[in-house]
């Protein structure tokens, strides 16, 4: 459904203190159970002003049973400078010409 997709996946937090996590990339393989994507993870932790980035790509396997959404982004989206803004207290990705897209709760 998503393989070869850029997609925004937000993983599930099980306590509070959690960190909140999303990862921005490609969709490389998608089965029942597990979705393998590459691209690079963003932390955001209260009272920052910036989420904490990966420095470099990487390939993860992800459960399904720990991703909390999925969003498909636009595929002329340039996943390398990505901007970040808050609006309404949420820290948000800009997308040119469409909803941005949360990394915050």
């Amino acid at each position: 459904m998503f393989t070869g997709k850029k997609v925004k996946i937000r993983f599930k937090r099980y306590f509070f203190e959690q960190r909140v996590r999303v990862f921005v990339g490609i969709v490389l393989e998608m089965k029942d159970a597990w979705i393998k994507a590459k691209g690079k993870s963003y932390y955001l932790v209260k009272g920052e002003a910036k989420p904490h980035i990966d420095k470099i790509d990487k390939v993860v396997g992800v459960p399904r049973e720990n991703i909390y959404s999925i969003r498909e982004l636009p595929e002329n989206l340039d996943l390398e400078n990505l901007n970040f803004e808050v609006k309404d207290l949420r820290m948000v990705i800009t997308i040119p010409g469409a909803q941005p897209a949360s990394i915050s709760e």
